[in-house]
């Protein structure tokens, strides 16, 4: 049998351009690898908070705003993927311009960059707080932690799909398994539906804490999306990936929080004598994430040098590798003390993106690629960003919805005034022209 090397353009994950048709992956594996995402130990930390701040019902419904937000955006920039082929850079190439989508994607990479090392940091604390036998220090463990979750991304989209095979069923059946053991212990869930907060946070808080600690993560989608056979198969995947991993996790989180009066899953499932059953949990779900953070930030960086020398010179791997070594390293250096303003930064920066990539593949239509900076696409994540930032600093609704639909509307509202604009000017210089013309 003869052994066929991948194209210069696969050992790059098609960072370049579109994914051929015959590349395409089946529903199975997209819900796999789309779900392996969300799955995530952000999303238990997420719903624990909001459990213990808010009343059942209110928790709930909270959940179901906040992953419907989440969902929308998947479908409508997963669609925009299937549609092109091309990954969530890429797609920012088309409403920002050449340079501009370099902007986009050195904020993709730095906050993949910074989730993978902040994971790494929470990991090896998890570790070496439950095994006192441990031998290796936290930054140690960290750094051994993010080598993990590199061997999958370094096999881009076939490396993302066998590690969601396994870990995908896994974590759910561990996590759920916690739930059902709260349900079984003394108390139960019988005083969920009486629970009323003894600190309670306010609703907009709640929904504001659930679409801003995923908003990076819907944005991404378009990186796995574009693998899609049918567009049905975007809803179908979108759909699932969201309900089990965000929705799914967050709803365990609020039971398990309200139950045992523990936000912290981890703090929860110990107080129940689950530590090992939290801890694999735990592996599995930042596995399937942390691999997912890696392969698109290596997307994003092949973005920035596409159109220098070294355009389909560096592989994929390689890229994966650097990535992964700068995230050990941050993670070894203590990023967990020092993360939260980079977070807040780029929770102001990234949502608008995704409503300006929305508002050109579904009405704008006419792609910028061409340019080195679409200025329109650049005022309008401008505006975007600064009311996301005034909505976060007033603590009004959801600064993260705010700057997706503000950015996108700003975006359609300048390209209709411009179209309208040429058209009267092309107009006039007809009618002018017409005026010399002998008869």
């Amino acid at each position: 049998m003869n052994n066929i090397k991948p194209s210069n353009e696969e050992n790059v994950e098609f960072a370049f351009g579109e994914v051929p048709q015959h590349k395409r992956k089946n529903l199975f594996s997209l819900i796999l690898v789309l779900a392996g995402y969300p799955i995530a130990l952000s999303n238990f930390v997420i719903g624990g908070t909001v459990g213990v701040g808010l009343k059942f019902t209110d928790a709930i419904l909270a959940l179901t705003i906040g992953n419907l937000v989440l969902i929308s955006i998947v479908i409508l920039t997963g669609i925009a993927a299937y549609k092109t082929g091309l990954s969530t850079s890429l797609l920012s190439k088309r409403a920002f311009g050449k340079s501009g989508s370099y902007i986009f994607s050195s904020l993709l990479a730095l906050s993949a960059i910074t989730w993978v090392a902040l994971n790494g940091d929470i990991f090896s604390r998890l570790v070496i707080q439950t095994f006192d036998w441990w031998p290796l220090s936290v930054p140690l463990t960290a750094i051994v932690a993010i080598l993990l979750w590199l061997q999958s991304a370094v096999r881009g989209y076939k490396g993302l799909e066998i590690i969601s095979g396994v870990g995908v069923p896994a974590a759910l059946i561990l996590s759920f398994y916690g739930v059902y053991k709260v349900g079984q212990s003394s108390g139960g869930f019988e005083g969920v539906l009486s629970y009323i907060p003894a600190s309670p946070i306010a609703f907009s808080t709640a929904t504001a804490a659930i679409v801003g600690g995923w908003i990076f993560g819907a944005t991404i989608t378009p990186d796995v999306c574009r693998y899609a056979n049918k567009k049905s198969h975007v809803f179908i995947a979108g759909i699932i990936a969201f309900i089990l991993g965000c929705f799914g996790l967050q709803f365990a989180g609020v039971l398990i929080a309200i139950s045992t009066g523990q936000g912290d899953f981890a703090l929860a499932m110990a107080s129940l004598g689950l530590v090992l059953v939290a801890f694999f949990a735990s592996v599995f779900c930042l596995w399937t994430t942390q691999d997912n953070n890696i392969y698109g930030a290596s997307l994003a960086i092949q973005n920035i040098i596409q159109d220098t020398k070294y355009k389909g010179k560096i592989k994929h791997k390689h890229i994966a590798v650097a990535i992964a070594s700068i995230a050990a390293i941050l993670a070894a250096g203590g990023i967990y003390s020092n993360i939260l303003p980079i977070i807040t930064f780029l929770s102001v920066l990234i949502p608008p993106v995704p409503g300006i990539i929305i508002a050109q593949e579904f009405f704008v239509k006419k792609q910028q690629a061409e340019l080195m900076v679409n200025q329109k696409a650049m005022i309008s994540w401008l505006v975007g960003s600064v009311l996301g930032y005034i909505s976060l600093q007033a603590g009004f609704f959801i600064p993260a919805v705010i700057g997706v639909v503000s950015a996108g509307l700003c975006y359609i509202l300048i390209n209709t005034l411009t179209g309208q604009q040429n058209s009267q000017n092309v107009e006039t210089k007809t009618e002018q022209d017409a005026k010399t013309i002998p008869y």
